[in-house]
């Protein structure tokens, strides 16, 4: 189920290594749509679904992404899910897109605009 405005996407589905694709083929779709470098969005869709492997277990995970002309904000979380190592994985994601958190089971991607870095 996919939802959203023009500056927002909404996407949910069950917490199984069976549906990753759907997180990682969203977050990589509207990244390239808003013309963001092939590059940077490879970067993005594996950690997106480094982000979705960790949420799984029970429940839904949720994705939801915020763009606006200066950055583009993923959230990925499952409230049925603790990360096991927080702060291990936000090391590991920032790496990956430049800019990350993690916190219970919500983790937070922030990919800049290539003009502002």
């Amino acid at each position: 189920m996919t939802q959203g405005t023009q500056d927002q996407l909404k996407v949910s589905f069950p917490a199984s290594a069976t549906f990753t694709r759907i997180g990682r083929v969203a977050v990589a779709g509207l990244a390239l749509r808003l013309g963001i470098e092939v590059a940077i969005v490879e970067k993005l869709r594996l950690a997106v679904d480094r982000a979705v492997a960790e949420l799984h277990g029970p429940g839904r995970i949720h994705v939801e992404a915020d763009w606006k002309a200066t950055n583009l904000t993923v959230v990925l979380r499952n409230p049925d899910v603790e990360i096991a190592d927080p702060v291990a994985l936000s090391e590991e994601l920032t790496e990956m897109v430049g800019k990350s958190s993690v916190d219970g089971g919500t983790v937070i991607l922030e990919l800049a605009s290539q003009t502002d870095a």
